[in-house]
């Protein structure tokens, strides 16, 4: 596999991790902001988290190991790259033909389109125009080649990439080439919001898989934190590590917060990510909460948590009757709800104007 499809790969990988951790803020902001979260952010999340990612691969790596490599100078003369194009016959076939194979063209064509997606980035999530996708593609370019100058801030000795002052003009021109792109096809102003009335089957499973990355992620960062402090502060090794603390950690405190916000607050973390709350009916707010606990995210917590292979078919049962719950009952209220007499309401900031359907989820 060459470097070039090796970084593609890195970055996709990557990227889609980083895409699955931001899903909780971006659902957050997003139906706090719009009142939906719509396949298209979907998409503009996981674009954008692999092409940050493709931003570093593609310029620092491979990494050399340490005294394997040649230091690299620095190019510190202005369009010097681009003076080194054998621009000469370019208008013949012959001579179009041997540009697109020249390496300094190919170099300054490549460098400006990683540098068109920030543009239109700018213009899609910021709503910021071509002066903004100027600024931050000059601001990321020159962090860019600060961090190959320095050999990744002294990781290095030296510098194992060139420092080429032209690489700062030209993805800054990419950037803004990708503004003005993206200005035929994204609107400026962000359009008025027609707020949902009703709560969608998509809405509502979109917050069961935050309930779930919010115990997975938090649990899994705080056995990371834990290890980190035992192997290199502490200096245990690892065959000393003990289990239980771990277990806790991992699923202990996602869980008792889970359990403390249906307690006191009557939602999950999920549902207050897609901005969704319970509301009781006849039966008592503390009772109704403690039935939704017992039939809802109880469960899948008591599951996650009991180790043995056991309780993964179980709990793939228990998610498939939940989410057929959420289709078939009403108001997509779900199992848990059902069962505590409780009702689903959306949570619209005071400042929404009246909402008309139809609505996407």
């Amino acid at each position: 596999m060459s470097d070039q499809l090796l970084n593609g790969v890195i970055a996709t990988v990557l990227g889609t991790g980083v895409a699955v951790v931001l899903l909780l803020p971006v659902a957050a902001v997003q139906y706090r902001r719009d009142g939906r979260l719509e396949a298209r952010d979907l998409a503009i999340l996981l674009s954008g988290a692999v092409y940050g990612l493709a931003l570093w691969t593609y310029t620092l790596l491979p990494m050399p190991v340490d005294g394997d490599f040649v230091c690299a100078g620095r190019q510190t003369t202005p369009l010097e790259t681009i003076g080194a194009i054998a621009w000469r016959d370019a208008g013949t076939r012959d001579g179009m033909a041997a540009l697109v194979r020249d390496p300094a063209f190919l170099q300054v064509a490549l460098n400006v389109l990683l540098f068109v997606p920030l543009g239109y980035y700018v213009r899609q999530v910021l709503r910021r125009g071509v002066v903004v996708a100027t600024l931050l593609g000059l601001a990321t370019s020159l962090l860019i080649e600060t961090t190959q100058a320095t050999g990744v801030w002294h990781l290095y000795d030296c510098a194992y990439r060139l420092f080429d002052v032209d690489d700062l003009i030209i993805n800054t021109l990419g950037a803004t080439a990708g503004s003005l792109v993206a200005a035929v096809f994204v609107r400026r102003q962000r359009p008025e919001v027609v707020w949902p009335t009703s709560l969608t089957a998509g809405r509502r499973f979109v917050g069961m898989t935050c309930d779930v990355l919010f115990v997975v992620l938090l649990g899994a960062a705080l056995v990371v934190a834990y290890r980190g402090v035992h192997l290199y502060l502490l200096e245990t090794s690892y065959e000393d590590l003990q289990a239980t603390p771990q277990r806790i950690l991992q699923w202990g405190v996602p869980g008792a917060l889970e359990v403390l916000a249906v307690l006191l607050a009557g939602r999950t973390v999920g549902e207050w990510v897609v901005a969704v709350r319970a509301v009781a009916g006849r039966v008592p707010a503390p009772v109704a909460r403690v039935v939704k606990l017992l039939t809802g995210i109880g469960p899948f917590l008591a599951l996650a948590a009991i180790p043995g292979g056991w309780t993964v078919p179980v709990l793939g049962a228990f998610a498939l009757v939940s989410a057929v719950a959420v289709l078939r009952s009403r108001s997509r209220r779900g199992l848990s709800h059902a069962l505590a007499g409780m009702e689903l309401e959306l949570v619209v900031p005071a400042s929404a104007r009246t909402p008309v359907e139809p609505v996407s989820p």
